[in-house]
């Protein structure tokens, strides 16, 4: 695929990426664990109106607010306890995205590199234009990019500019690989502080247990969440009779199978489906929504659907 380096429309572009910024005056980015609690059916934390965070339960002291008293505590305890309240501290967004092999691949519309740029420059507009530090981390094979967050639209702008680089030297697709991220999460855990709000974009659904136990790690004191980007193709098998498919460019065909049969085209979407539960149940057992969308989808739309920007 050599005349990938040729064809300019399979990489984005700066222009492109700073467009989104026009389209996001009015929205704002969803509350991590809110997307956590819509996935998972549980909640983690009391809010106390705009701003204000459960802290603790301590005995009740004069001048306290009756409106706040618990009164389960106190029926157990047999004395008033109140609940108390702090105000939740600004915290910086970082943008982690990947740029490798197997994201340069496409059947419509744009390649999976793409789509994820799209999604992370929509996220770091929005970021940015409600006032929040942006910054974060762009990989490729071999090579990484770390801008740490400010509430600057140069150093957005400067991020953006470091991964369509990153994404430029990507001329082949290739098989999925997980030891990326989990280089990209060693990394993050030197680099990240305590506080900040993570959006990992990327090929997500094979990621090793080493990079699991990092994003545990880092989940103890950062929210996260994750959107794996993946190609129709990849969901949906065309009924185009005997195919043969390959894992990655440039390998013998792994498989051979007749599409034409809807008993293997069914198979074939199970298959993908498994896959997206079972990497959901994977994330969540760390506290991680994980969100699946398709290079094919309009990018700010996915994003509203799936309930990250609002």
């Amino acid at each position: 695929m050599h005349s990938a380096t040729l064809d300019s429309s399979l990489y984005s572009t700066l222009d492109e990426l700073m467009g989104w910024r026009f389209h996001v005056k009015h929205r704002q980015l969803n509350n991590i664990q809110k997307v956590m609690d819509q996935v998972s059916g549980q909640h983690h934390s009391l809010r106390k109106g705009s701003g204000m965070v459960f802290s603790e339960v301590r005995q009740y002291q004069p001048g306290d607010d009756i409106r706040h008293i618990d009164w389960r505590v106190s029926a157990r305890t047999g004395k008033v306890h109140t609940k108390l309240f702090s105000e939740e501290h600004e915290k910086p967004i970082l943008v982690i995205s990947e740029q490798s092999p197997s994201l340069f691949f496409g059947s419509q519309v744009r390649l999976k590199s793409a789509q994820v740029l799209n999604l992370a420059a929509i996220l770091g507009w929005t970021a940015l234009q409600q006032g929040d530090a942006v910054g974060g981390l762009a990989f490729s094979p071999g090579h990484s990019a770390w801008i740490p967050p400010k509430r600057q639209q140069k150093t957005w702008l400067h991020w953006l500019q470091q991964a369509v680089k990153l994404q430029q030297g990507l001329q082949a697709p290739g098989k999925s690989q997980p030891h990326f991220w989990q280089q990209a999460t060693t990394q993050l855990l030197k680099t990240v502080k305590p506080g900040s709000k993570l959006f990992l974009i990327g090929d997500l659904l094979s990621l090793n247990e080493a990079t699991l136990n990092n994003l545990q790690h880092l989940r103890k004191h950062s929210d996260i969440s994750a959107i794996h980007v993946y190609d129709a193709l990849e969901k949906e098998l065309p009924a185009l009779g005997w195919l043969s498919l390959a894992d990655g460019a440039f390998e013998n065909p792994a498989l051979t199978i007749d599409s034409s049969l809807s008993i293997t085209r069914q198979h074939y979407r199970e298959q993908f489906e498994q896959a997206g539960v079972q990497a959901t149940q994977r994330f969540r057992q760390h506290g991680i929504p994980l969100t699946l969308i398709s290079a094919q989808e309009a990018p700010l739309p996915a994003l509203l659907k799936q309930q990250l920007l609002r």
